[in-house]
């Protein structure tokens, strides 16, 4: 009895553990990004092909992603359990949308994607520049990278309107091709060999990767689709 109790604490022990995890969004852990370079490496490569799942996934993390920032900002008392519940119904039905109306799911693809890999340095950029010594207030960077997202994204679906295969093609191999670089960047720790010296590569060199990955993507789609 006292083994089978054991047993079943340790169970509940690693079910709050993952509760926790998704609910905070602190994902780690060589299977987790394992999983997720894969995910990474069919959008790159099968993008078209799988575009409505693409537009799916999209749009479950933007709208999981959202919720837990509106909840950490108004700090709203809730267990984990109640936040990753709210935060999955947030995602589900931005899915939805994204996978019933097309020209939404491609917004809010472009937008998840220039949001994080355009307009954040860009933003950056322009604040240095605009502050230089001074310290920039805290909520300037997230208004600025977000109108920046808005704009790029809406410009985005404007052309997707028109001529959906081309966009497609090169929203999906970009956002595939940032995150497969992005997430094994991210398990370089986790290896069991000490790869930590990669690390150190300058920044171009995975801004070179990420644009290779990206290229690559949209080359494979267009020539399977000839």
């Amino acid at each position: 009895m006292e083994e089978t109790g054991a047993v079943q604490n340790e169970v509940n022990a690693t079910v709050s553990s993952l509760i926790s995890q998704f609910a905070q969004l602190k994902f780690e852990g060589m299977l987790m990004y394992g999983v997720l370079l894969i995910m990474a490496l069919l959008i790159c490569f099968e993008g078209y092909k799988l575009y409505r799942l693409a537009l799916l996934l999209m749009g479950f993390a933007i709208g999981y992603q959202l919720m837990h920032r509106v909840l950490e900002f108004l700090n709203v008392p809730v267990t984990d359990e109640q936040k990753l519940m709210a935060q999955a119904i947030a995602g589900i039905v931005l899915a939805v949308i994204s996978t019933t109306v097309i020209k939404w799911g491609v917004f809010f693809a472009a937008y998840y994607f220039a949001k994080y890999a355009l307009a954040a340095p860009i933003a950056g950029a322009v604040l240095n520049m605009a502050f230089k010594d001074a310290v920039v207030p805290e909520f300037l960077p997230t208004i600025l990278t977000s109108i920046l997202g808005v704009v790029v994204a809406y410009i985005i679906a404007r052309f997707a309107a028109g001529s959906l295969r081309p966009v497609i093609v090169l929203l999906t191999a970009a956002i595939g091709g940032f995150a497969l670089v992005g997430y094994f960047m991210e398990m370089i720790p986790f290896f069991p060999y000490d790869l930590n010296f990669m690390l150190s590569v300058p920044s171009v060199i995975w801004v070179g990767a990420k644009l290779f990955m990206t290229a690559a993507g949209v080359g494979i789609q267009g020539l399977k689709e000839d």
